[in-house]
């Protein structure tokens, strides 16, 4: 079993500290003058803190906003764009979105020309204008708007994926080839989604050489801690071992003494040097445990259960992923334990389900799903039409094993996919591809 190191894709999560013995070396009523003492210093800071806050709140939410003008049209649509720094109520939140509704109409309508104009205008269409937000976003990435093509890219990623049968306004291919541009134009956000998109093979194949490269480019634009922990961890991944070496220089640096504390680059490094150095992995991995628990519970329970790095304990390895909340990972290890019947009753439709759950974060748990589906035709889950969906995206990216796990199951049994005209159509194809371990299925098919 292996564990996906991914930070970009792991929620941040909680877990209830251990205990603290009952036997602190205190006497029991100096305790429980300390816990009173704390308690009433505690109360006196909140006392003072909550006047302040509210009437920050307070003062941030009823602050008028400027007049609108032909002058600070441009000014205004621009930075109502940024979130507030401080906390807004939703009717000064409402404001804003009007205000800047407003502005940005008020400056495309007297500039239409100006592409810029133009896509922050489209941004600001409601969804039921989204043909005519779509029509202007093309019109402003042809004249070079990075942030166009930004945002057609993300028409698809929010409104256009999960159902076959729905016709899409902007397909997967002109997502992934507007991704791709307006990360070239130096679009930094779309720079960061590109690289995601390489290494999770969704929207774009999965090809790590390229999410390399491109991770390289990021640091050069913007070299802060995130970007650099990115860069080292693929290329400590790589299996060219001069980019091996400096991605281990970028994540020792990174946790070098003294250097502020950066979230997941613990737990990055112990993955990176776990093969070589698991006695130092698993040290750290438990140092990570507690700020990190969504990334770094699962390989440390790996590490537990197989007494790598140290002794074995899968009693403890089962008790962290258990107590481990709202964790794909751990929700997709839990699931895989329960599919192998390890620690755990063997039980395989909760174990399709709990792999499922973390299948929206991870392809090869998508296509590890489709398998169990034709191998177990009585398993159902909850979204037919979405795991249909994800299946046939692999399909069409080429992704390995993605052709030969979905042919499998529309010819399967199941009852929510069985499909038999639909595997014959994908057989021909993977046949035209050059796969000739399909022509015989093929045969069957035309023979049927």
């Amino acid at each position: 079993m292996t564990v996906d190191g991914h930070e970009g894709r792991i929620r941040s999560n909680m877990v209830v500290p251990e205990k603290i013995p009952a036997n602190d070396g205190l006497p029991p009523l100096m305790r429980a003058v300390v816990l009173a003492t704390g308690l009433l210093a505690f109360g006196f800071v909140v006392a003072l803190w909550l006047p302040t806050q509210s009437a920050t709140a307070l003062s941030e939410a009823t602050k008028p906003l400027p007049v609108l003008t032909a002058e600070n049209a441009v000014e205004l649509c621009g930075q109502l764009f940024k979130e507030p720094r401080e906390h807004i109520d939703d009717d000064a939140r409402r404001r804003r979105w009007d205000m800047r509704r407003e502005s940005c109409k008020m400056a495309f309508e007297a500039d239409p020309g100006n592409a810029d104009l133009k896509t922050a205008y489209a941004r600001n269409l409601p969804h039921a204008q989204k043909t005519e937000a779509i029509t202007l976003l093309r019109e402003a990435a042809a004249q070079g708007s990075a942030e166009a093509y930004h945002q057609i890219y993300e028409h698809h990623r929010s409104w256009e994926r999960g159902d076959l049968d729905h016709v899409p306004l902007v397909t997967r291919d002109e997502a992934g080839q507007a991704l791709r541009k307006a990360a070239e134009l130096g679009h930094l956000f779309a720079m960061q989604m590109l690289i995601r998109q390489l290494e999770d093979g969704d929207i774009l194949k999965r090809d790590p050489a390229a999410a390399r490269i491109w991770s390289e480019r990021v640091v050069a634009k913007d070299a802060s801690k995130g970007s650099m922990l990115t860069l080292g961890r693929l290329l400590a991944a790589s299996d060219k071992p001069d980019e091996r070496t400096r991605g281990l220089g970028v994540l020792e640096g990174l946790n070098a003494p003294g250097q502020p504390y950066q979230f997941g680059a613990r737990r990055v490094l112990a993955l990176a040097i776990r093969k070589d150095d698991p006695v130092r992995a698993r040290t750290l991995l438990e140092e990570a445990r507690r700020s990190d628990p969504g990334g770094a519970i699962v390989p440390l329970a790996e590490m537990l259960i197989a007494g790598e790095g140290g002794p074995a304990d899968p009693k403890r390895a089962l008790s962290l992923l258990k107590g481990t909340s709202d964790s794909w990972m751990a929700e997709g290890m839990l699931g895989r334990l329960t599919l192998e019947g390890k620690l755990v009753p063997r039980d395989v439709q909760k174990a399709v389900t709990q792999i499922d759950r973390a299948s929206a974060w991870d392809l090869d748990a998508r296509l590890l799903v489709v398998r169990l589906l034709a191998e177990f035709p009585d398993m159902r889950v909850n979204g037919p039409k979405r795991v249909l969906y994800d299946a046939v995206q692999a399909v069409e990216l080429d992704e390995p094993g993605a052709m030969a796990a979905l042919i499998a199951l529309k010819l399967s049994a199941n009852a929510q996919f069985q499909d038999r005209a639909g595997a014959c159509k994908l057989i021909e194809a993977a046949v035209g591809r050059g796969d000739q371990s399909m022509a015989q299925r093929l045969t069957d098919c035309r023979a049927n």
